[in-house]
This record gives C-alpha cells, structure tokens and sequence, in this order.
C-alpha cells in the first residue's frame, strides 16, 4: 500500500513512522517544503520504505504528480485556508484516492469542493485527530448507537501528568498560538436544539481525570461539523468543553484581562508590536516540553438518550501518555495514532463513499469498532462506560 504524507511536523512525522510500524506493506512518502522538518523525520524514521521528498502545496503540477503515485494521502499540512485550497484543488485533479486530513479549520469551507471530489472519486475527510477527530468519531457513533441520541458532552485536555511540576500548569503539547485562539475563541456549543455562544476562560464544572486529579472544566469552539451533523440527527445538547488543572484559567483570565493578549498595536522604542505576539512568544519560551516531565491527554465523550424507550447513559474514555524514551509528547500520540489509523481503514476497508465526509458520518459501526481494535494495538485503550 502506497502512502503519501504531505507535512512532516510534529504530527506528520509520527503518522508516518506509525503507519511504517503496523502495516508491513506499506511505502511512505512524506513531503514536506522545510528541510529541518524532512531530516527531523528521517532521524525518526529508520526504514527502507520511506522515501522524503520536498515540495511546495502550491506547485499544482508538483503536488498532483506526488498525490497520483499514492493510495492513501495524509493531510498534515498548516491549517490556514490558502494551503487548504490548494490541497483540495490537487486532489479534484487526482482519480480514486482515499484522503484525510488532520485540519479543520474553517471545517464549513471544505465542502466547497464536494462536487469535485466526487467527480474525481476521491473520499476526503476532514478533521482527524483527538479533537475534532476522535472525539467527533466517538459523538458520531453513540449516535449510530442509541434510537435517539439527546445530549453529548466532550472532556478533553493535555496536560503536565503531575500538576505543580510545570509554570501555569501546562506544557506545550501543541502549538501555542492555536490554543491561545481556542481560549479567546467565543464557543459554539447545541443548547436546547440551537446554537449559542458562550462566554471565554469560565470554568463551570470540574471532572476527576483517573489517576491523575480534579480538572477546571471550560467550554471550547471545537465542535466543528458535529453543530451541523448532529443538529441534523436532533441532538438537543453538544458541546465541547477543554480540561486545566485548577487555578490555570485564572491566571489566564488575568492575563487576558490586563490586555496581554490584544491585537491592538502598542508601540515600544518606536516600534510597532501587538501584545498577543509578544505573549505568545514568552507562552513558548515557558512552556517548552522538559524531557523527563511526562504529560498525558485525556478525552471522555459522555452520551445521555434513549434505547429501546429507555433513558440510558454511555461513556467512551481514552488516556495517552507521554513516551519519553522515544521523544513521543501524549498529544503527538493523541493525535497523530488516530488519523494514521483512519488511514489504514481506508486503506483496507470497503468504503464506498466519495466527496468531503464528515468523520462522524464515515467511522461508525463496523469502522468504528476498527479504529478502537487499531488503536488497541498501539496501546491506544478506548474503554467503554
């Protein structure tokens, strides 16, 4: 089976040592327009079926002679709606291909190109991952699950394993200008069968992660499809909230209210600087991974509606952690394990579908129970409540 890539960063990377590891078949290009970032890989990746190659997502001629030799192809490409596009634009000019991507920013925009891809026989889905991604996935099958599916909540957060040992209580585990955007981001969330916002860096709840103590419970804009998927299915109740040891969204509130993170321009010695560019720096900097200080990532779905005319309950939980031996953060594994393993459902499954699918309306059911039996596999538990 012949693999392709495109983007070897954190995430990419470890989706394409992983998929080298568990299908003895496979053959992995991974692309990538940084040299730094296509020697990390390789550096990672001791295998004589990788193959690296450099290329820019806005040669079309490049791109599409890269995407038309593959079987499968992984998105793991910046999340800003110009790469995007010229992903999508390469793929309608490619013939049966199976796709996912890890990106779902602007998650509405990616159906622009539904007609396209069908045309072209190419299966695309968006917004692999934990969250959106798995946590969509699991949403998406406790749906598939019950008669009627009421209300869904999602846990998810990564986070130092011991709390006290890293400033703030958090570690960087994935880009910081990203989560900035997911704390100052009003979130959407299904409230009685419509949307609504709510309000940013409120706690409102609090949830004992197994092992490891009580976290702050705040809502985040990470439904993504799942507000038009499951709106569609009658869900009354959606949200996504983001999980924080206690006394870490404090310390942010106040920042963000003593204007640290404003985009409004302050001018120091003359020059020009807005002061979330300057915080965001200083995140980094204090919130660099310290090898040897493990971190985990936790995500519970929770679903609450009717089977057979009964009121039931159910739960899916997955805790990652930190590999520190092999240079492996919880959120990498977190992340990357799942869209490696849409991959190879892909891969091997018989799904025919084609054009831009949600990934709760593609890995349910059967599919579902393949993901968790992969991922099993990688040590990657989905238990079940």
């Amino acid at each position: 089976m012949k693999y392709l890539v495109l983007g070897c960063g954190l995430q990419g990377r470890v989706i394409a040592y992983d998929l080298l590891q568990h299908d003895e078949n496979a053959y992995v290009t991974v692309a990538d327009i940084d040299d730094d970032n296509l020697e990390k890989a390789k550096n990672l990746i001791k295998s004589d079926n990788l193959t690296l190659e450099k290329f820019n997502i806005q040669n079309r001629e490049e791109t599409v002679a890269l995407m038309s030799k593959a079987d499968v192809i992984v998105i793991s490409l910046p999340h800003d709606w110009e790469t995007t596009e010229a992903v999508y634009q390469s793929l309608a000019q490619t013939n049966n291909k199976k796709v996912v991507f890890s990106d779902y920013w602007l998650w509405d925009k990616h159906h622009l190109f539904d007609e396209d891809l069908k045309k072209a026989k190419v299966l695309a889905v968006p917004g692999l991952g934990i969250a959106p991604g798995l946590a969509n996935i699991m949403v998406g099958q406790l749906a598939h699950e019950f008669d009627q599916l009421e209300d869904a909540t999602i846990y998810v957060g990564g986070l130092p394993a011991e709390k006290g040992t890293c400033p703030i209580d958090y570690m960087e585990l994935f880009n910081v200008e990203a989560m900035l955007d997911m704390y100052l981001t009003p979130a959407t969330v299904i409230e009685d069968g419509k949307l609504v916002e709510k309000d940013i860096l409120k706690p409102h709840d609090a949830l004992i992660i197994p092992g490891h103590g009580e976290a702050e419970v705040f809502y985040t804009d990470g439904l993504c499809s799942l507000s038009k998927t499951m709106l569609e299915k009658g869900v009354n109740n959606v949200c996504e909230c983001t999980l924080r040891y206690p006394g870490h969204l404090a310390t942010m509130k106040e920042l963000y209210d003593y204007g640290f993170f404003s985009s409004e321009p302050i001018e120091i010695n003359g020059v020009e600087i807005r002061p979330r560019d300057f915080t965001e720096k200083v995140l980094v900097k204090l919130w660099e991974k310290v090898p040897g200080i493990r971190d985990i990532t936790y995500l519970y779905v929770v679903g609450k509606g009717k089977i057979d005319g009964k009121n039931c309950y159910k739960a899916y939980e997955v805790l990652t952690r930190s590999d520190e031996e092999v240079g492996i953060t919880s959120m990498e594994i977190a992340t990357a394990y799942p869209i490696s393993v849409a991959a190879l459902v892909l891969a091997y499954e018989n799904i025919d579908l084609y054009g831009v699918i949600e990934p709760e309306n593609v890995f349910v059911g059967e599919f579902f129970d393949k993901m968790v039996e992969l991922l099993a596999e990688r040590d990657m538990i989905v238990y079940e409540k």
